[in-house]
């Protein structure tokens, strides 16, 4: 209970003080909030804009969020204003950014359920373990995986989005395939990189021949 309330009142503490308060936090913000703008534009039945379809706009907007990954990145490390609230609402935003345009794009027949339920399991899992983590003061960087994981889905989501005819080609089926394969992968990685950091023994236990 003292755990909890203390990784509560940190929480407090950085608001109060204003450290979460900067530009790449507020970017990581963007990058949930844009995504609802997403879905709405997928699943407008009227033409928002003449000249520009929706789909069109959507993925525009999805490449703006997109990039607000890797600007609220640089700019954090840039100018020194890594937090760790940032590093744990950073891949936080990333979910909450792909798991509903994933969801949306399955719902309009572009994505197989099943790719999508691999994606949203490894999500969710890796999301209690970063939960986990975090109450521990553990932080868990990007691996290779993981940065590998989130760009394929960039490019899955993104293609599909400005190009809906290419959903059941053998090119992007392809891609797909390679999205999930690498997803699952990167959770693997994760869980056990868990069982090492977390629940693994604490090192002063280990005993020194």
């Amino acid at each position: 209970m003292s755990e909890r309330s203390n990784s509560f009142a940190g929480i407090r503490r950085m608001a109060v003080e204003g450290k979460w308060f900067n530009p790449a936090n507020l970017l990581t913000a963007l990058r949930v909030a844009l995504a609802p703008v997403i879905i709405l534009l997928l699943m407008a039945d009227t033409q928002l804009i003449s000249a520009v379809s929706n789909s069109t706009l959507a993925g525009i907007v999805f490449v703006i969020a997109a990039l607000t990954d890797k600007v609220d990145g640089y700019y954090a490390r840039r100018y020194d204003a890594v937090t760790r609230l940032g590093q744990f609402l950073d891949p936080l935003a990333d979910k909450l950014l792909m798991i509903p345009v994933l969801i949306t794009l399955s719902c309009l027949g572009l994505l197989p359920w099943w790719a999508v339920t691999v994606v949203v399991l490894r999500e969710l899992l890796i999301s209690g373990i970063r939960f986990v983590g975090a109450r521990r003061g553990i932080t868990f960087p990007a691996s290779w995986s993981g940065k590998v994981k989130m760009f394929s889905q960039v490019v899955v989501v993104g293609v599909l989005i400005f190009f809906p005819g290419s959903a059941h080609s053998i090119w992007m089926q392809t891609l797909v395939y390679f999205m999930v394969a690498i997803t699952a992968y990167s959770g693997i990685e994760y869980i056990f990189r868990a069982r090492r950091e977390i629940f693994g023994p604490p090192s002063s236990d280990v005993k020194t021949p």
